[in-house]
């Protein structure tokens, strides 16, 4: 592969706009359907102008400005040190496929195990809540960081972690030829036949479906294969058992409601609280019936129609 093109964004603004144009390290797992957080269609819709890009939420942002923590955290681990020029928003893109693009966390430098010469490596650090295991690592960092080797031609990548805020780990992975061209090959598809050509990927949840399909289409049906009419059975089994429960919860409730009559709260004996029920403020709510009657004008004026949800209603097995 050649030698990657530099782009140096002047400021952060600039990079988020560059970054619609081809598919970073970031959304690499979205594309083959390995995200937690995106799936293929979603990125679909954001890529080809449909959606709004995500917006940087509060736990983006807290990872963002804790990036150099856990990088020093990393150098002071290793012994070795991240390029502070590398700390930009700057992008690789491959210029021969140049949708494919990607911004490192960092640069840096280690000796090389084998050789004892040194050689650059990507630093690429997450905060999390969760814990991560160094033998098996999420599938989905583990794509981010072998396409980031793929365009950038530095075939060495760190996962450095920072969980809770408290606890570091690290882990350095190489580069696997098989695996990074495999993701390199599913972009390009996806950059080419989706985002350009137009041809939206499937559903693969019910939120994409959702927007693929808001409404059903009136008197269309579809006849239930053996794995529908297994889930069907499973499910009226387990919504019996719900209702059953719920039942009884609901006459617990009205039981202890009964106890404490008009108090706010319900006490063990040692003062603690066990279970409250409190009222809620007073709302003051529009009347919107009474307002059609009085000003049948205005309110047609200010009616607006919105699409009815779809209902999912479980019927009643024939006897």
């Amino acid at each position: 592969m050649n030698k990657p093109n530099i782009i140096k964004p002047k400021d952060r603004a600039e990079w988020l706009e560059l970054r619609k144009n081809g598919i970073g390290a970031s959304e690499v797992a979205s594309v083959v359907g390995i995200s937690p957080w995106t799936t293929p269609f979603a990125l679909f819709l954001q890529k080809s102008g449909q959606l709004p890009p995500i917006e940087e939420n509060n736990a983006m942002h807290m990872g963002r400005l804790l990036e150099g923590v856990v990088v020093q955290l990393w150098e002071e681990q290793t012994g070795f040190k991240a390029v502070k020029a590398s700390a930009k928003d700057i992008i690789y893109q491959d210029p021969e496929h140049p949708w494919r693009i990607v911004t490192p966390d960092r640069i840096a430098y280690e000796v090389n195990p084998g050789t004892g010469k040194k050689q650059k490596v990507l630093v690429e650090a997450k905060t999390s809540s969760m814990s991560f295991d160094p033998e098996n690592l999420p599938t989905y960092y583990v794509a981010q960081c072998q396409y980031q080797m793929l365009v950038t031609g530095i075939h060495v990548c760190y996962l450095c972690w920072l969980t809770a805020g408290r606890d570091f780990g690290y882990a350095r992975i190489e580069y696997d030829p098989e695996f990074a061209e495999w993701l390199a090959e599913e972009v390009d598809k996806f950059w080419n036949e989706n985002v350009l050509g137009g041809k939206e990927p499937d559903a693969i949840c019910v939120e994409d479906l959702a927007v693929k399909v808001p409404k059903s289409t009136p008197e269309k049906s579809v006849t239930a294969d053996e794995s529908a009419l297994d889930q069907i059975n499973v499910l009226r089994e387990k919504k019996a058992m719900y209702e059953a429960l719920g039942d009884e919860i609901t006459d617990l409730q009205n039981s202890l409601k009964m106890f404490m009559e008009d108090s706010e709260a319900l006490l063990d004996t040692d003062g603690n609280i066990l279970l409250t029920w409190k009222s809620g403020k007073d709302k003051t709510s529009f009347d919107s019936k009474r307002f059609a009657e009085e000003n049948p004008d205005m309110y047609e004026k200010y009616c607006k129609t919105v699409p009815g949800a779809r209902s999912f209603l479980l019927k009643k097995p024939k006897a």
